[in-house]
């Protein structure tokens, strides 16, 4: 995927680059090249288990700050349970 963009930023550089080539911007285009390589490399941040969780200590939720609402915590994994194991399982002998 990279090699492919790559290939495609130069060629628009050499087209513009040319006499007889295209006369307007390719802000866009590099722009747009960017954006695709810098979101291939990107790490996925990693989720504490729900059990290790700092912020909702093991219980998927919080209370927000202002102390009227339960948030559903984003900063663990549920852990799986019987039935997701049950459900896989299940997926699998199909």
């Amino acid at each position: 995927m990279t090699k492919f963009v790559s290939l495609l930023l130069t060629v628009s550089v050499l087209i513009t680059a040319t006499d007889y080539g295209y006369n307007g911007s390719t802000t866009g285009a590099v722009t747009l090249v960017g954006g695709i390589i810098k979101a291939s490399h990107i790490d996925k941040e990693k989720k504490y288990p729900r059990k290790d969780c700092p912020v909702c200590k093991g219980k998927g939720w919080y209370i927000s700050g202002d102390g009227i609402k339960k948030v559903d915590c984003g900063y663990c994994e549920p852990e799986a349970t019987s039935l997701d194991e049950e459900c896989k399982t299940e997926v699998s002998k199909k």
